[in-house]
């Protein structure tokens, strides 16, 4: 690979369906390097700069190419590896509370600049939560975002288990309480990215599909909150 800034050397490469990522090190710091594979590295760019200018806890972009981006290293753990864990509630309030700071600082209205893809894959437990990865941010409604974290809870193991209904609930009760955003019919979105992940998940579709099609029925996210 033909590196596009100098003095760097590559660590290891981390997984990404979409990029090629790298941890890299220059002059003894580490770095994340990321080399797009389409023209998304200007909205990930504008997102990063406008995200710090707020406050939001995100990566320092160190220097920017035509087609990459050279980025602060984070240390921690993806959010993603305490499923299964003791503090996994604590970790996904930590998510809910990242994301309400987020959408609060990008609100026009009933709409918010979504993070997408706001899954427990693109959130780093460090000294505090760091959200990643931002190439597909755009305007939507904060349930779009709300109900990808959503399902990504329901859907990974162990799968739709009943303490994770309620995990979800105490999300949205501590999403509502820090973005002052009242959610509405974050059910549907839910069952959305079900059905999306089912279309990734050929071994767990019938699964999917079915629960997808339950939640959208019953609105256990609505009726929790009445």
């Amino acid at each position: 690979m033909i590196m596009p800034f100098e003095g760097l050397t590559i660590i290891k490469k981390f997984p990404s369906r979409k990029n090629a990522v790298y941890l890299v090190e220059r002059d003894g710091w580490r770095l994340v390097l990321k080399v797009y594979g389409n023209d998304r590295r200007k909205n990930e760019a504008d997102v990063l700069r406008s995200a710090l200018k707020a406050g939001i806890r995100v990566p320092e972009i160190i220097e920017e190419g035509e087609s990459a981006l050279l980025m602060e290293f984070i240390p921690g753990r993806l959010a993603n590896d305490y499923l299964g864990t003791y503090r996994i509630e604590e970790i996904a309030l930590g998510v809910a509370d990242w994301l309400a700071g987020f959408h609060k600082a990008f609100r026009s209205g009933d709409s918010v600049l979504l993070k997408s893809d706001a899954i427990l894959k693109n959130f780093i437990v460090s000294d505090s939560v760091y959200g990643i990865d931002f190439e597909l941010s755009r305007i939507g409604r904060p349930e779009e975002d709300v109900g990808e974290a959503l399902a990504y809870l329901l859907d990974t193991r162990p799968m739709f288990a009943d303490d994770k209904l309620g995990l979800c609930q105490a999300f949205i009760e501590r999403y509502e309480r820090g973005s002052g955003i009242g959610l509405k019919g974050v059910d549907a979105f839910v069952a959305r990215s079900l059905r999306e992940a089912a279309g990734f998940r050929p071994a767990q579709r019938g699964l999917l599909m079915r629960k997808a099609a339950e939640i959208e029925e019953s609105r256990p996210f609505t009726r929790c909150r009445r």
